[in-house]
This record gives C-alpha cells, sequence and structure tokens, in this order.
C-alpha cells in the first residue's frame, strides 16, 4: 500500500496518545515538540512522562482506555502492547474520524509516521509504508552520517535570506536565482568549517549584488 505523504500543523491542536512505556514517552515528546496539546491515557507511566506530567507539560488521565479520551482530539497514538486496548483504539477512532496510529501495526492506522532525521528544521522523513521499521531505520542511520548539523545551519541562514529577499526584490524568478546561487554556493563547505559568520557574509553579499544589479532599493 502506497501512502500519501504530509506533514500535519500540530500547534494547539489535540494529540491523545494511549500508553505509558518507552515508545508512548518518545511519542508525546515528539508530539509536543510540534507544539500539539497532549493527552495521555495510562495507568502507568515511565519515569520521564511522570515528571513531564508533574510540570505540566500535558494532560495525564490516569486510566486505562475508554472512548472518551478522543474526544475533541485530531489524532491519537496507540503505544500498548495489547491488541485489545490497540483495536479499541483503532474502533473507536474509525467511529469519531479521528485520524489513527497503531505502533507497529498498519492494518489498525489510517496513518503512519516516518522515521526522521532532523537537522535543526530540516527534516527528512524516511517510510518503507509500514513494510519494514528496521529498514527505515538503516537508512535513517545511513542518511543521518551523510546529512550533519550543518544543512540546519544553512536552512537557518537560507531562510533569513529568503524573508530580506522578500523584502527587497519584487520578480519572482530574480528571486528564485539568488535563493538558488546560495544554497549552491560554498556556504555549505563554510559551516562544515565552523565558519558561520563567513557563510552570513556570502548570503549578504549575494544579496547586496543582485540588488545593486537590478538597481532596486531594498526596503527593511
Amino acid at each position: 500500500m502506497k501512502y500519501y505523504p504530509i506533514y500535519l500543523d500540530l500547534q494547539g491542536r489535540l494529540a491523545v496518545v494511549i500508553g505509558g512505556g518507552k515508545i508512548a514517552q518518545g511519542k508525546v515528546e515528539q508530539l509536543l515538540q510540534a507544539g500539539a496539546v497532549v493527552r495521555l491515557v495510562s495507568p502507568e507511566l515511565t519515569a520521564p512522562l511522570r515528571e513531564l506530567a508533574t510540570a505540566g507539560k500535558f494532560e495525564y488521565r490516569r486510566a486505562n482506555f475508554s472512548p472518551e479520551a478522543l474526544e475533541g482530539a485530531l489524532l491519537v497514538i496507540s503505544a500498548t502492547d495489547s491488541q485489545t486496548v490497540n483495536e479499541a483504539v483503532a474502533h473507536a477512532a474509525a467511529e469519531r474520524r479521528v485520524l489513527c496510529n497503531v505502533v507497529d501495526q498498519p492494518a489498525l492506522c489510517n496513518f503512519i509516521t516516518p522515521a526522521v532525521v532532523a537537522r535543526g528544521a530540516l527534516q527528512i522523513s524516511i517510510s518503507t509504508g509500514g513494510d519494514s521499521p528496521s529498514l527505515a531505520q538503516r537508512v535513517k542511520r545511513e542518511v543521518a552520517d551523510l546529512i550533519g548539523e550543518e544543512y540546519g545551519e544553512l536552512l537557518e541562514i537560507a531562510a533569513d535570506l529568503r524573508r530580506q529577499v522578500h523584502r527587497s526584490m519584487h520578480e519572482y524568478e530574480r528571486r528564485r536565482e539568488l535563493l538558488r546561487a546560495f544554497i549552491e554556493s560554498e556556504a555549505l563547505d563554510l559551516l562544515r568549517q565552523g565558519r558561520r559568520e563567513q557563510a552570513e557574509d556570502l548570503a549578504h553579499q549575494l544579496l547586496a549584488e543582485a540588488l545593486a544589479q537590478a538597481d532596486d532599493s531594498p526596503n527593511f
């Protein structure tokens, strides 16, 4: 089965996690990083989850799963070792038209989550369509070896340059050419060498040259 890849904006949206073990812990941490409002339902929690709950990072319901736990949710992730619970979560989610992921059980899911390599705001998603999570993890390790933290830094500088370009240049083609020129420049090599300031200077230089060539006035 082929899946349609998508990134969800979960900022301020309710996501429910069923289960309180290590896998559930990882899911909660990812959801919080994405800005979701998290509700966790489980009789027990790992120590790190207890700390997060005590700090008020998410809503904790110390209970077994019941369908009412999905009230108002955009999505639910079931991370339990009980097939009965997992099937109950999937059934309740389907009735309420809530997006549902049951860990390692694609047949009970209407969405699956990829393995992710993150470098700052840069995210590289790897999926096998649920057929082999082990292969996804291997590919993730190989990609992580190839794509270092410098790519996250490059994205930060490129995003700042893009904001400046949109304020000061009006023609789409010129903006695209400039942004592409920066990405294809030696900026990445400079970042690999720990020379971020020089990479930022290069971005400013390219923008200044483009504005001068077009005789365009910046509007900062």
